[in-house]
Formats: C-alpha cells, sequence, structure tokens
C-alpha cells in the first residue's frame, strides 16, 4: 500500500515518532503512543497539520454533513485515536491506527472551535 506523509512531530530524530499518513485508498494513518490497547496517542498539532495537508490535496468534507466520527478525540494538548489498529510496523511503545481522512479533518476542526 502507498502512503504519502502529511505529518510528523517536529523533535523528532530517528523517523519512530507520531506521524500520520495518506493512504492510496484516501485514509489516514496515525502512528502515536500507546495509551492503551484501544488507543493511540499524538500531539494535537500533529493532527491540525495532517488536516491542513489533507485540504491541500483536494480532501474536504461533503455537502451532507457525516455523523460525528469517534475516532479522534481532544484530550488537552494531545489527540486520542481509535481507528482499525494496521500491521505497520513501529518500535516499542507505538502503534498505528487507520482512520478516515474526513474524522482528521472534523477532529481538527472540531479542535480549533473549542480553541477559540
Amino acid at each position: 500500500m502507498g502512503m504519502q506523509l502529511l505529518a510528523g512531530t517536529m523533535e523528532c530524530r530517528n523517523g519512530n515518532c507520531p506521524t500520520a499518513w495518506l493512504t492510496e485508498r484516501g485514509s489516514v494513518i496515525v502512528q502515536g503512543y500507546v495509551a492503551t490497547p484501544q488507543l493511540v496517542r499524538v500531539p494535537r498539532d500533529l493532527i491540525e497539520r495532517a488536516a491542513r495537508e489533507l485540504a491541500m490535496h483536494g480532501v474536504v468534507p461533503g455537502a451532507v454533513p457525516a455523523p460525528r466520527s469517534t475516532a479522534l478525540r481532544a484530550v488537552g494538548e494531545w489527540f486520542e485515536v481509535a481507528g482499525t489498529p494496521t500491521t505497520l510496523r513501529c518500535p516499542s511503545g507505538e502503534r498505528a491506527h487507520e482512520v478516515p481522512a474526513l474524522a482528521v479533518l472534523d477532529a481538527a476542526a472540531e479542535s480549533t472551535r473549542e480553541a477559540v
């Protein structure tokens, strides 16, 4: 499966850090720190930057609002991601989950509204 980098963690030195990729299917794979067996945690700004990149790639919410996704949830300065676990090889303490691209856009928009 082909993937294109959307956003990575600024202070990452070895490539094994929270990252978001756009897949060829139009979904997003988010690599983050294991929070629970079902959740990974990534910095809030990673999801916000990934959403901006998605918009630059032409991914936009549809004209008809979709049901709000529970795949991403803002918690302080972090997002918890509960998408479909992937087989992407990650370092110890990290895992990757696949989520719909629109869920990333919705979560970033919700995060921006909360901050205002």
